[in-house]
């Protein structure tokens, strides 16, 4: 039996496009109109209750009309803007469109002058576009639609396929009443509820499908699409309460969201992770956990701030996970707090800045820019880094620990990972210090003797110590220290810094995933990877041993596929390749490039 044909029948307004396109002519002629936002929310009222099936659709689309004052010229600078606004998903799939050129039909209560122009870029011809078309006065203004097109009238979608009498399987796609209705009557074989711009629950109550992009319908009916998976189907896991705020960005790759408390039950967790591709966890929670969970669809986890655990991201490594923090996201918080522990402990002192000499033990984001702060504050500043930095400002390095601190009044520890976990301030170090000196600790608890600082305050041989801890132990020994200013991991604690540690999470993690990049990654050897046009790249994840590449290519070459491009790392727990090839190849690669021994984790992009 003949395979019937298959045609798709999509709506314009708020699916092809972004936007309804009446609202955007409305703006556009009524530029100078005091009244302009209320007259655009009453037409927004209008097409709402049309399109969720409250009101007759000929009587709405009539009072639109009316409310637009708008004149034919307009149009074109409506089409300007439409062809800037069309979906997301629908402008990167344009090779479905060309393949399915001619069966493709745009069913639109929207007109003919602006939608045409608008999907012809998208091999969709104006005889498969059936939308209204405007009346004119003798001044070109628009005073209406031509009453006898079906889609001016009640139940027009529905009259003008009847008249169609498509033979094949029909699917339509829209986000309105009107376009379930195709379904309802019999005209259509499915229906998706199409909701990546708008979300009507009207529409979505009735419909047994629900698509977030165009994407999730072509790999729902098995088509050729832009992307080797639909964003609509990844899931992300957010584990404590601050990293909530990475929840916005993620959604708008639609991205399915599941947020949990930090203090959630770790099985009710672990079942979310389980299923989750993108696992973004606080550092405060039982996140070790997470590597006793077994064939996890996980990829990728980001840390909500930053993670001092590199055996943490060695195991995720060995699972073929990546691992993603916040670095330089908090330098200005960090800086702003001890900026305030600076002054608070001077004026305990009865002290003044000016004159002082500060050393500053770290000089990286957060040390560099404390030296230019405390330039400014009138501080001379010294700095002594384990790797060669060049000043800034009237800084001077000191090849030596020792030098500087004989020569501070105040020592500012703003040492990271860089400093692989030392003890930077003992008894030892103490003893070198000046008599009444201040110590400032806002790197890792580590860095410092707590019961030599103890000892060094009690003596007087310290003046003052500020501390931020990481860990509660640490907050609560220091707050019973004499002359100690201690706070529990207020570092984070500015909006800025929350809304830059969500920022920056995301984008590395968004960037991961649609790119395969680990420029940004704590535990993947650092590729920073090229965009790709018109193919397809192969990520392999695999035990770095001996002869994996060789054995890659020999699939490639074997199935005779083109390689655009090809890029390897390695670290010590994994090799990482991304291999770009041309457009066409034969899906038992897939299954071959997984079944190498030594792969841990696949996928294809594009």
């Amino acid at each position: 039996m003949a395979k019937k044909e298959q045609y798709f029948v999509i709506d314009f307004d708020s699916t092809f496009t972004q936007v309804e396109a009446m609202e955007e002519l409305a703006a556009i002629s009524l530029k100078n109109d005091p009244d302009k936002e209320l007259i655009i929310e009453k037409i927004k009222q209008l097409t709402d209750l049309a399109m969720e099936g409250k009101m007759p659709f000929p009587k709405s689309l009539k009072a639109r009309i009316a409310l637009l004052s708008a004149k034919k010229y307009h149009l074109q600078m409506l089409v300007n803007k439409l062809r800037k606004k069309v979906s997301v998903s629908f402008a990167r799939n344009k090779e479905f469109f060309k393949e399915y050129q001619g069966r493709v039909i745009i069913v639109s209560g929207g007109f003919k002058e602006f939608i045409e122009p608008v999907v012809k870029p998208y091999f969709i011809d104006a005889d498969c576009v059936y939308a209204n078309t405007f009346v004119y006065d003798k001044k070109n203004n628009i005073i209406g639609a031509d009453d006898e097109n079906f889609l001016a009238q009640e139940q027009g979608k529905v009259k003008l396929l009847k008249h169609l009498k498509l033979k094949g399987n029909v699917c339509v796609i829209g986000d309105g009443y009107t376009d379930y209705e195709l379904f309802e009557s019999g005209m259509a074989n499915s229906f998706f509820a199409f909701t990546e711009n708008v979300s009507r629950p009207s529409v979505i109550s009735k419909a047994k499908n629900i698509a977030s992009s165009l994407d999730e319908i072509l790999f729902q009916e098995k088509l050729p699409m832009a992307i080797s998976f639909p964003k609509s189907k990844i899931k992300a896991l957010l584990w404590g309460e601050d990293c909530f705020a990475t929840e916005s960005m993620l959604k708008k790759e639609a991205y399915q969201i599941k947020k949990m408390p930090a203090k959630a039950d770790f099985d009710s967790v672990a079942n979310e992770a389980q299923q989750s591709q993108i696992i973004v966890f606080h550092p405060n929670v039982d996140y070790k956990k997470l590597l006793l969970l077994n064939e996890t669809k996980c990829l990728l986890m980001g840390v909500w701030g930053e993670l001092d655990d590199k055996d943490f991201g060695h195991q995720l490594a060995k699972k073929g996970i990546a691992l993603f923090g916040s670095s330089y996201a908090h330098t200005r918080s960090v800086l702003e707090l001890g900026l305030m522990k600076i002054l608070h402990l001077f004026r305990l002192q009865e002290e003044e800045l000016p004159g002082k000499t500060i050393g500053i033990v770290g000089y990286g984001h957060s040390g560099s820019l404390l030296s230019v702060m405390a330039l400014h504050l009138g501080m001379e500043v010294l700095y002594y880094d384990i790797d060669e930095r060049p000043p800034l400002g009237n800084a001077k390095r000191m090849k030596f620990l020792p030098d500087l601190l004989k020569k501070s009044d105040l020592v500012f520890l703003a040492a990271g990972k860089r400093f692989n976990k030392q003890l930077l301030i003992g008894s030892k170090e103490l003893k070198l210090m000046k008599t009444n000196s201040l110590l400032i600790n806002m790197g890792y608890d580590y860095a410092v003797d707590l019961v030599a600082v103890k000892e060094a305050l009690v003596s007087k041989k310290l003046g003052g110590f500020g501390i931020d801890c990481l860990s509660e132990e640490t907050y609560k020994k220091t707050q019973k220290f004499p002359q100690t200013i201690s706070s529990f991991n207020k570092r984070l604690a500015t909006n800025q810094t929350r809304n830059n540690i969500a920022e920056i999470v995301s984008e590395r993690a968004i960037d991961f995933m649609n790119t395969g990049s680990s420029q940004s990654c704590d535990n993947f050897p650092r590729l920073n990877l090229p965009p790709l046009n018109n193919g397809h790249r192969f990520i392999h994840i695999h035990k770095n041993v001996p002869g994996v590449l060789a054995q890659i290519n020999g699939v490639l070459a074997k199935k005779k596929i083109n390689i655009s491009g090809q890029y390897l790392k390695t670290n010590d727990a994994i090799g990482y390749v991304i291999t770009d090839v041309d457009k066409q190849y034969e899906k038992e690669v897939i299954s071959e490039l997984k079944e190498i021994p030594a792969t841990l984790k696949f996928r294809v992009l594009y």
